[in-house]
């Protein structure tokens, strides 16, 4: 696994000023992106060309001045010459991120491509190396989720005080949340305008059965290659709360469960057990005993 010279985040505008330095086509391209924001875009240039109607902007058609980032989150510069430079030159000095459209070495970040169910969002970037592939695996990622999955995402969000009031344990408060999004029911009752009910509804059989047992799963890691794991495997490890795992499974495998999952490592290298099947056991049943879902992962060829 290579190491990623950007750090993805989601970045707070609210209540913020986004300014765009340019008129041309440039700009246009990347206001018709963070007018899905709830930043004020400005866009600043002497000359504006392009057709901004229909997006929520304002235009400012003048020589950009240093007066113009007060109060903004991000900057980007779509634009060459003196007015454009000044505009770098004040993003830096202010610590403003700084996006100079197709000068890579420029920028501060880049802009990625979204997949937009809002407040879902998905982000795909390539740090600016092959923005085809970018727009392919968001092409893959739009076919896979429901138009309605941010409506589901706001109800989750609506209940959390319910939720946290409710169900006090941290495993099962995600468990009703995994629930939540992934139940067929749910996104039905969504469809009908009933999806607020529904959420309700469930919340209830959650919070009656908040304290229930742990479970155990027994996952094959096969010849150790991540991308020969089964889908169920994959969708076991994601909801597991710890990963008991053996040395000859790959890092790879054990890092496709959730990042607050517990990895507990119990040996076994080549010629080495630091951990008998007794006590791998034992392990085990206390952590189910405690209501924990962990799955014991290991290679075919123990």
């Amino acid at each position: 696994m290579g190491y990623l010279n950007t750090f993805p985040l989601s970045y707070k505008v609210q209540g913020l000023r986004i300014v765009i330095v340019g008129g041309g086509e440039e700009a246009l391209n990347k206001a018709r992106l963070v007018t899905k924001t709830t930043a004020q875009v400005v866009i600043i240039s002497q000359q504006i060309e392009a057709d901004f109607s229909g997006l929520t902007v304002t235009l400012i058609e003048r020589d950009f001045i240093a007066a113009d980032l007060d109060n903004t989150a991000l900057v980007f510069v779509a634009e060459e010459g003196a007015a454009a430079d000044r505009a770098k030159a004040e993003a830096r000095a202010r610590g403003i991120p700084l996006n100079v459209v197709d000068v890579p070495a420029e920028c501060d970040f880049y802009t990625p491509s979204i997949v937009d169910r809002a407040p879902l969002t998905v982000a795909i970037s390539t740090e600016g190396d092959a923005p085809v592939l970018a727009r392919l695996v968001r092409a893959r990622i739009e076919a896979m989720l429901s138009p309605r999955i941010g409506k589901i995402a706001s109800l989750a969000g609506g209940l959390r005080h319910k939720v946290e009031s409710l169900i006090h344990d941290g495993a099962a408060r995600r468990r009703f949340y995994e629930a939540l999004v992934t139940s067929p029911a749910i996104e039905a009752a969504e469809a009908a305008g009933q999806g607020a009910s529904a959420a309700e509804t469930l919340l209830a059989q959650h919070a009656d059965t908040a304290h229930a047992t742990g479970v155990v799963w027994l996952i094959g890691a096969g010849p150790g290659s991540e991308d020969l794991l089964t889908l169920r495997a994959q969708r076991l490890l994601q909801e597991a709360d710890v990963i008991v795992h053996d040395q000859l499974v790959p890092d790879a495998v054990v890092q496709m469960g959730r990042r607050d999952a517990e990895q507990i490592s119990v040996g076994k290298a080549k010629g080495h057990h630091s951990f008998s099947r007794a006590q791998i056991n034992t392990l085990i049943v206390r952590l189910a005993k405690e209501g924990k879902r962990l799955p014991a992962s290991n290679p075919a060829t123990r």
